[in-house]
């Protein structure tokens, strides 16, 4: 069994009805107030003096140039990196919101922007995860900067600009070295991932365990389940039928809406917390107040979609 592959599901699960309209505008609402809960929560905070942040910056800034330079320069990047990563986030939670009330009512396309969320929280997780040491946040910077001119040059093949992409493949190389970051390689010769003063990471990271790992207790859905209706595997797509009254077009339902919001929920949470742990912003009070927000309102949409049977 793949990660795209799950058991099917029960047919009595709880929310399967049909989207209705009502349904469909106070669920996109409830998204965009916690979307804007969270950005709210985050906005113009300072890292805290004592965080790990500012530690990582004073370690980096006691190194002797030029290699303190030359980590500063990734260090830097690597921010740049959770900037991008969140505003990414968020734009795919901006997208389900409008995608939640179009007509007619949507079908898979939830999960797969919940997906696109996931991710993007993920990548943030793996980069400011508190629990590291600044080496191995390094270590695993340069491990996805590394995959990264791969992608670049699979797609320069297909554009014919294939010096450019070598070219940017140099200049990784070049930074990475001056950085005295060491690559890890294969029996063959393949770098498989990076060390940096004896801490290791791999290329890349495996994106189920991630989730099963980072993403909060309280969202027990697995990544094969968004995996399937991204990757259109029919097990996960059929079920589409099963609300269909002559069983020829594709409905969808309440609950696929109520997982996507869930995924999207949970992954700026989980982002949140990075937040907390790595930058030093404080972030209790919003966190509880989230909960508390998420909890009432997951009872009044499951009230408005059973209302609808």
């Amino acid at each position: 069994m793949t990660d795209d592959e799950l058991p099917e599901a029960e047919d009595d699960r709880l929310m399967a009805v049909p989207i209705t309209d009502h349904f469909a505008q106070a669920a996109a609402q409830v998204l965009r107030e916690y979307r804007e809960m969270v950005e709210g929560s985050i906005t113009h905070l300072e890292p805290d003096a004592a965080s790990l942040l500012m530690a990582e910056v004073a370690a980096i800034n006691s190194t002797p140039d030029p290699l303190g330079s030359a980590r500063g320069s990734l260090h830097a990047m690597l921010l740049e990196i959770a900037g991008l990563s969140f505003d990414t986030a968020v734009d795919n939670v901006k997208a389900l919101e409008h995608d939640i009330v179009r007509n007619p009512p949507p079908v898979w396309s939830p999960l797969v922007l919940a997906r696109a969320v996931l991710e993007s929280c993920l990548f943030f997780d793996y980069l400011f995860d508190p629990s590291i040491s600044g080496t191995l946040r390094l270590a695993r910077c340069a491990g996805l900067w590394h995959k990264d001119t791969d992608h670049t040059s699979n797609l320069a093949k297909i554009l014919e600009q294939e010096e450019e992409a070598e070219d940017l493949r140099a200049y990784v190389r070049k930074a990475l070295d001056e950085c005295n970051i060491v690559a890890r390689t294969s029996a063959s010769g393949k770098i498989t991932g990076y060390i940096v003063d004896g801490e290791v990471s791999n290329l890349d990271f495996v994106i189920t365990e991630r989730a099963k790992s980072s993403l909060p207790s309280w969202l027990p859905m697995p990544y094969g389940l968004l995996s399937g209706a991204a990757h259109s595997r029919p097990w996960m797509t059929k079920r589409a039928r099963t609300l269909s009254k002559d069983g020829s077009g594709l409905v969808g339902e309440a609950a696929t809406v109520m997982t996507a919001i869930m995924v999207a929920m949970a992954s700026m949470e989980m982002c949140l917390r990075s937040f907390q742990g790595y930058f030093g912003y404080e972030l209790d009070a919003a966190l509880a107040e989230l909960e508390e927000y998420r909890e009432f309102m997951f009872l009044r949409l499951i009230g408005m979609a059973h209302a609808t049977e």
